[in-house]
Formats: structure tokens, sequence, C-alpha cells
């Protein structure tokens, strides 16, 4: 039927080259139809040809689209009065392009449709093109991709060229694997997925990996990368898949990775590290020390993800709190946790933190930094002397009296705006508050803050409400308790 319609519509030569002609139209994916103009207004376009696509989008035989009835116009009422308007522009002679849903037998379908007039002489044109292109795959390719732009774990595609010819070459890589590998997207597609393995890795691992492209077996395997630009090579838990067509033969392969650096530069050695990132309560990242202050992030957990940017990245890009940082950094390379007592804001309902760092070493110098964000104080909608309570119990569980007094000192400039001197006495332990004069002094008793009994003698620049007074009285009696 097909050939006898080609020639009907005035192509020369023989019914050979009409053979071939639908041939080509049946090889391609959009969707070709021609058709008809006719005088009927319940039928007002006819179906005089359409290829193999046609049936796939519509869901409808090609016998059952030249029925000059058009069972696949009747099945989308929805959508005549659109054609009509537009099948006038094409009649006169105009070409248009829509984005539509066609409802076909079985499935409802995306597409976006082209309609060129035919026209064989100066005559109104009689006949049109139509070309389908179905799009709903591509808008489920657009969302995937998206999806695949957000995870942590690295996603990549590869053609099915096999390690001794080359391959497999990367069609694809998502935002992730660009992080790890310090490429970008560009650099990284076309290049061979064994170009990234590092040489640092087990010949015998690499040997397996291999083996499995090459005879195109699916694959798992832990091994390292080579990362541009630095000396570091990641480690990854790499899985692979390959993807078969219809007749069986292998097209192409899709790969996830995990970065589980984590595990394999010895985490796992710090139970109480490993017991907080498994239950998550705070949030905690880690990092990779290049050098002093000089830190790059390379996990955090969930609950660190969704807060933003860690908070000692934040830290890092005041110059007095770096000042800080940088203060502590012997202590960090001797081995130690520092704890260090940071004012914060978050959604208005937390205002301190304590910001534990905790070193990872090699036999020289610091590796890895672990950032634990652990809150502290009550919600700020609480009354002050609550959070005052929580902050000095909080700062006499600190370990060393270095760190308790810097904590002090900063619970006193931020909350009250207090200037402290300190220097040694004899006096009894107690807490004096001048509020007509802004001052004030707290007698410490050794072993808390201070090697021996200290007085800290307290100055502040504005007028303060009973409420703000009960509560730095509570804060510096909780402080002043024996140890």
């Amino acid at each position: 039927m097909a050939d006898t319609t080609l020639l009907a519509l005035g192509v020369r030569g023989t019914i050979q080259l009409a053979r071939l002609l639908d041939f080509a139209m049946d090889q391609a994916n959009d969707g070709i139809a021609i058709m008809k103009f006719t005088d009927d207004p319940e039928t007002p376009i006819r179906i005089v040809y359409a290829n193999r696509s046609i049936e796939r989008i519509s869901g409808f035989t090609r016998e059952e689209l030249l029925d000059p009835d058009n069972p696949f116009l009747r099945s989308q009422p929805q959508n005549r009065e659109r054609y009509a308007a537009l099948l006038q522009k094409v009649r006169s002679g105009e070409e248009v392009r829509f984005e539509i849903e066609l409802t076909g037998k079985d499935r409802s379908t995306w597409a976006e449709i082209r309609w060129s007039p035919l026209r064989y002489s100066d005559d109104d044109v009689t006949h049109y093109v139509a070309v389908l292109r179905d799009i709903t795959t591509e808008e489920q390719l657009d969302l995937l991709q998206a999806v695949l732009s957000r995870t942590s774990d690295f996603v990549l595609t590869t053609d099915a060229v096999r390690p001794s010819e080359g391959g497999p070459a990367i069609t694809f890589a998502n935002p992730a694997f660009s992080a790890l590998v310090g490429l970008t997207h560009e650099e990284i597609v076309g290049a061979s997925l064994t170009s990234f393995f590092s040489p640092a890795n087990n010949a015998r691992i690499i040997d397996q990996i291999n083996s499995r492209l090459e005879r195109h077996q699916d694959l798992s395997h832990e091994l390292r990368l080579h990362r541009s630009g630095d000396d570091r090579h990641p480690w990854i838990e790499l899985s692979g898949h390959t993807v078969r067509d219809e007749r069986g033969s292998v097209k192409s392969w899709v790969f996830i990775g995990k970065d589980i650096g984590v595990r394999k530069q010895g985490y796992i050695q710090t139970a109480q590290l490993m017991r907080a990132l498994d239950l998550a309560d705070e949030p905690i990242a880690i990092y990779h020390v290049n050098g002093l202050l000089d830190v790059k992030l390379e996990h955090a957990n969930e609950r660190a993800a969704k807060l933003g940017e860690p908070l000692l990245e934040k830290l890092l890009r005041e110059p007095w709190q770096r000042e800080r940082i940088a203060g502590i950094w012997r202590t960090l390379e001797a081995g130690n946790i520092v704890r260090r007592l940071v004012r914060v804001v978050e959604e208005d309902s937390l205002r301190w933190v304590t910001l534990v760092l905790q070193p990872i070493k090699d036999l020289r110098s610091i590796s890895s930094l672990v950032a634990i964000q652990h809150y502290v104080g009550s919600a700020m909608r609480e009354s002050d002397v609550q959070t005052m309570l929580a902050l000095a119990r909080e700062i006499l569980s600190y370990s060393t009296r270095a760190a308790r007094r810097d904590a002090v000192l900063e619970v006193l400039r931020e909350e009250w705006g207090a200037f402290a001197f300190i220097h040694r006495t004899e006096q009894n332990t107690d807490v004096v508050l001048r509020p007509a004069e802004r001052t004030g002094e707290a007698v410490m008793p050794a072993g808390v803050l201070f090697a021996h009994k200290a007085v800290v003698q307290l100055w502040w620049r504005e007028a303060m409400v009973p409420q703000k007074l009960t509560a730095l009285r509570v804060f510096l009696e909780t402080l002043g308790q024996p140890e």
C-alpha cells in the first residue's frame, strides 16, 4: 500500500525506488506521515503514508492509521480545535511547529510536531508532511540528569569498547565524579575510564577490573583514583553494569561509585567518632588537611549537609577566627582534641555551638580533621537563665583549663559585652555585681579555670536589665563551684 501511495504522489522511477524510500523512512526515529486535505468536514484530513515510528508513538498499526476513518485523530478530540486553526495556516502555505499531548491507543505521549506544506504546482496545498518527535523520553532524561547531578555518589556511563582497544570511553559523568577527580565534565567526557585509575593501586586489582571490562562482565571493586592537580589518590567503591540492546549485545556501561576515603583512612579506629557518624545526631564534617589552615571538605554526614556551609569553613573566612584556630594548630598537630565555643544563630533557634576538632594523623602530620558541631544551650525563645546555665555546664565539661578559660571569655564578650581582668587572690569564692557602676567580680576556685584561686573583674559597656544580670550571676556562680 505504501508503494502505490508514493507512486501516486508523483515519485518518479521504479517500484524498487519506492521500496527503498519506504525503507529509509522506516529507519527514522521520528514519526513521519503524509497527510491529505479532504472536503469532508467530519474528517478534514486523511493519512496516506505513515512510517513505522508513527506506529510506536501512536500505538496504532499502519493499517489502522491509513483507514479513511482516521482512528488516531478521533482518539484525541481535545486537540481538534487547535488542529483546525493550525491546519488553516498549513493550507495557506505556512510551516507550523508545536508541542502537544497525544492520546494514543494505550498511552499518552508528549510530542513535538512539525507540519510542512507540500506543493506540486502553483495550485493550493493538497498534502502536507507531519513529523512527530516523542519528547516524553527526553523529559524523563532531563529529570534523571537533574537527580544524578544532586547525588553525592558518582555516576558514569561509557561505551562498550574493551580496554585492549583503548576503552571504555566516558560518555557522561555527574558533578560528584568531576569533584572527585578535579576536572570539568568537558575534560572527562571522551577519556578512557581506566586513565583515571591511580598508579598507587595494586596491579592485581587493576588486572581483575580490566579482565571483567574486557569480557563485558559486571564488576565491583575497591580501588584508588588519580586526582588532577594534586598528589591525592581518593579511595572509591566502584560497581559496573552492562547495558544490552534488544539483540543482547552490550552497547554501554553504567558505573556507580562511592567515596570511601573515610573508611579507608583509618577512621574506623576512632570508635567514638564512628558512633557519632552512624547516629548522625550532630553535624559532622571531615576534611583533608593540606597544611596550616588549608583544609578541603571530604565528607559531611546528612545533618551537616542539610545545614549548608560547614561552620569551620565560615570561621576560616573571618580573620580573627582564623587567628584563633591557628593558635590551636600545634595542639591539633600533637594529636589532641580541641573544643572551641562559638556563638551562632541557626534559624533563630540556637545560640552556641561547641566546635570539636579531632585530628587524624599519619606518621608526620595531620592528614585529616574531623569537625563536630555540638549545639549548646536552650532555644532562644527560652530564658537567658536557662541558656547560661547550660553553657556553664558545657564549659565545665571541657577537659583543659585553657579551653574553659577561652570559652568563658567568649561568652562574656558575646552575651554581655563584658571585658575581663584576671589576677590571683586569696578571697573566698563569691560573685558581686554592681549594676549602677557596670562592674562586677567573681572569685573562681583553683582547678576549674585557673591553677590557683583567681578573681575575674568585669566591666560591661551598657546597662543590663535585671534578667540579663540574673543570667550573668547564674553563669558565674555555676562556674565557681568547686571542681
